[in-house]
C-alpha cells in the first residue's frame, strides 16, 4: 500500500479527495510543513532553551537544549537508517516519558519513516495487534518499566511478526541481549542521506481500538496533524500560553495526545516539555512550581488530581492555561478549577481520528466553558439522525465532522474506513452531542462501545472475549460506569454457570494471565442471573448502565 496521499487519493482509498486537497492547500489550512521542520526552526529560534526536561522515577533530572535535540535527532535518523530503516518502514516507539522519545520521534520523521505509538503500559494482547497490523520493521522498548518485563513482551511475540527485524533497547544494562540491539551500540552511524519529506505523505499510524476492539491504524499526514496543532493555537490564543510556554508531560507519550499536544505542539511553540514517568499529584504540583510549568493537556482525572494538591492556594504557581480532553468533562469543573488555580482552564474534544477539532476559547463569553466548546476554522461539524440528516439546534444526534485535520482513512481496512465516513466525506465519530444556536459542542455520551478511563479507552470487546472462554462464566457485558475522578470505570456483569462462580481478583488474574493490561481490568463486578436482551439477542448495555445507576442491580 502507498503512503502517498495522492496515490491514495488516485486509488481510491481514502475518503479525501483531489478538490478537498487543493481547498486546503489554496486557503492555507494546509501549510506546506513538514513536522521535522518544528524541531529545525525552534533549533534555529532558541538554540540553547531547554527543549525537555525529563524527571524519571528515582529522582533524575535530565534535560536536553532545542540545539541538543535537532543534533540527537539527526544522529538518531542515521542510526535508524544503519539497521536498514528506509522512507516508509513502519517504526513502533514503546517508550516510557523519557527523553529518548521526542528525538527517536523526530528522527522517524526525518528518515520520512512511518510512526507508530504504542503505550508502554501495554500488554500482549494489545501490542501484537499493533505491531503485526503495522508490519513495523523496528520497535524500541525500555528493557523493562516498572513491573513489566518488556524485552520479555517482544521476544514472546516475535514468531508471529514476521515483519519485525530489528528490536532496539534504550537503556542499556550489564545483562546481555540476544539479537537484539542496544541503542547506544548504534552511535556513529554514517549520515542518511534521505531527502526532505512531502508534508502530504503518510507519517504516522494512530492505533485506536473504536467499538469492536480491533486495531485500527488512522493515517495521518504532516499537513493533517499540523492544522490541528496550528488551528488550537490560534483558537485558545497564543498569548494564552504565554512567551515561553513551560508544559507538564503527564499523558503517555505513546497515545496520541502525549505525541501531538504534549510533544509536536510544545516543539511547535518552541516551549520546554518537562516530561514525568509516573504521576503522583503532589509531586506533580511541586513540579509545576519548581519547573515554572505554565501548561498541561490531559484527561479531566489530571485536573481533578491537582485540585486535591496545595496548587490551590495559588502562591507560587505559575499555571495560564489547562487544555482537558479524552473523556466526559464534568460541566461545573473548568469554572471550578479556573477559579482554584488561576489559570484558563479550556474543555476541549477530539478523537486520533481528526485530533481536537473543538475546543473553548477565551474570546468567547464564560458559559462556553458549560460545553465542551466551539469548532475550530477550517473544519465542519454536524449532528444528525439515523439517517444522516441534520437534527434540530438543540437535539441531540450523532456528531460528524470534516476538515484538513481528518486522517485519511484506517491502514489496510477499507472495510472500516467505509463504515466510519458518510459518502460526502463526513466523519461518523460515533460521540452523540448537541449544537447549539451559537455554533457551541457539548457531548452527551457515545454510541461506540467503549469504556474511557482517564483518557484512555478500554477495549471492552477484548475483555469481554477472553471473559466469555472463563469456564465459570455464561454471559458476560463491560459497562461504564460514571466516576468523578477519572470519568468511567469499567463494569463486568456477569452471569456464571449453575453452581459456579468467582470474585473480582479471581477474574482479575484470569485477564492478567491471558495478556491483558492492568489498566483495562474491569474495576467492578456484578453477578445476575440473566442479562436484558433485544429480540435479536443483543444485550441492551445501555439498559444495565440505567439499572446500575438506579441502584437496582
Amino acid at each position: 500500500m502507498t503512503w502517498a496521499m495522492t496515490e491514495l487519493i488516485e486509488q481510491r482509498q481514502t475518503p479525501l479527495t483531489a478538490d478537498d486537497a487543493q481547498h486546503y492547500r489554496r486557503d492555507g489550512s494546509w501549510s506546506g510543513r513538514t513536522l521535522r521542520s518544528l524541531l529545525t526552526d525552534a533549533a534555529q529560534r532558541h538554540p540553547e532553551r531547554p527543549a525537555i526536561v525529563g524527571h524519571v522515577t528515582g529522582g533524575v533530572r535530565r534535560s536536553m537544549t532545542y540545539r541538543e535535540m535537532d543534533a540527537s535527532a539527526s544522529s538518531a535518523a542515521d542510526s535508524l537508517a544503519s539497521i536498514g530503516v528506509a522512507p516508509g518502514d513502519a517504526v513502533a516507539l514503546m517508550l516510557p516519558n523519557w527523553v529518548e522519545y521526542p528525538v527517536l520521534m523526530f528522527a522517524c520523521h526525518e528518515l520520512r519513516a512511518v510512526y507508530v505509538g504504542i503505550p508502554v503500559s501495554y500488554g500482549a494482547m494489545q501490542v501484537l495487534p499493533i505491531l503485526r497490523r503495522s508490519k513495523a520493521k523496528v520497535v524500541v522498548i525500555p528493557r523493562g518499566w516498572r513491573s513489566s518485563d518488556h524485552l520479555s513482551l517482544i521476544r514472546s511475540l516475535r514468531a508471529e511478526l514476521p515483519h519485525l527485524e530489528t528490536v532496539i533497547v534504550v537503556d542499556d544494562s550489564d545483562d546481555g541481549l540476544g539479537d537484539e540491539l542496544f541503542w547506544s551500540a548504534l552511535d556513529g552511524a554514517p549520515a542518511h542521506g534521505v531527502g526532505p519529506a512531502d508534508p502530504g505523505e503518510i507519517c504516522y499510524l494512530g492505533f485506536t481500538s473504536g467499538t469492536t476492539g480491533e486495531p485500527k491504524g488512522a493515517m495521518h499526514t504532516h499537513e493533517t496533524l499540523l492544522h490541528s496543532i496550528e488551528r488550537l493555537t490560534s483558537h485558545i490564543g497564543a498569548d494564552t500560553f504565554g512567551d515561553h510556554m513551560v508544559q507538564l508531560v503527564a499523558s503517555p507519550v505513546g497515545h496520541h495526545t502525549g505525541y501531538v499536544w504534549c510533544t509536536l505542539f510544545t516543539v511547535f511553540l518552541a516551549g520546554t516539555g518537562v516530561q514525568v514517568d509516573r504521576w503522583e499529584p503532589q509531586w506533580g504540583a511541586d513540579l509545576i512550581r519548581a519547573e515554572g510549568i505554565t501548561t498541561f493537556f490531559g484527561a479531566p482525572t489530571f485536573l481533578q488530581d491537582m485540585m486535591r494538591t496545595d496548587l490551590t492556594s495559588k502562591a507560587g504557581n505559575p499555571l495560564r492555561c489547562i487544555v482537558i480532553a479524552g473523556s466526559s468533562v464534568p460541566r461545573n469543573l473548568p469554572q471550578r478549577a479556573a477559579e482554584a488555580l488561576g489559570a484558563y482552564v479550556a474543555p476541549a474534544w477530539g478523537m486520533t481520528e481528526c485530533s481536537i477539532t473543538i475546543a473553548c476559547t477565551p474570546s468567547e463569553p464564560d458559559d462556553i466553558l458549560q460545553t465542551d466548546g466551539s469548532v475550530f476554522a477550517g473544519s465542519a461539524a454536524r449532528v444528525v439522525d439515523a439517517e444522516d440528516g441534520d437534527v434540530a439546534t438543540g437535539a441531540v444526534g450523532e456528531l460528524l465532522v470534516k476538515g484538513p485535520s481528518l486522517f485519511l482513512g484506517y491502514y489496510e481496512r477499507p472495510d472500516a474506513t467505509a463504515a466510519s465516513f458518510t459518502a460526502d466525506g463526513w466523519f461518523r465519530t460515533g460521540d452523540t452531542a448537541v449544537l447549539d444556536e451559537r455554533g457551541w459542542v457539548s457531548l452527551r455520551g457515545r454510541s461506540k462501545d467503549i469504556v474511557i478511563r482517564g483518557g484512555e479507552n478500554i477495549p471492552v470487546t477484548d475483555v469481554e472475549t477472553l471473559l466469555f472462554d472463563h469456564p465459570a462464566i455464561l454471559n458476560v457485558a463491560i459497562v461504564g460506569t460514571p466516576d468523578e475522578r477519572l470519568g468511567e470505570r469499567a463494569c463486568a456483569v456477569v452471569v456464571f454457570h449453575d453452581g459456579q462462580a468467582d470474585d473480582l481478583a479471581g477474574l482479575s488474574r484470569y485477564l492478567l494471565d491471558r495478556g491483558l493490561s492492568k489498566h483495562y481490568l474491569p474495576e467492578r463486578l456484578i453477578v445476575q442471573e440473566s442479562l436484558p436482551m433485544t429480540q435479536s439477542g443483543k444485550i441492551q448495555k445501555f439498559r444495565l448502565r440505567e439499572l446500575i445507576a438506579a441502584g437496582e442491580i
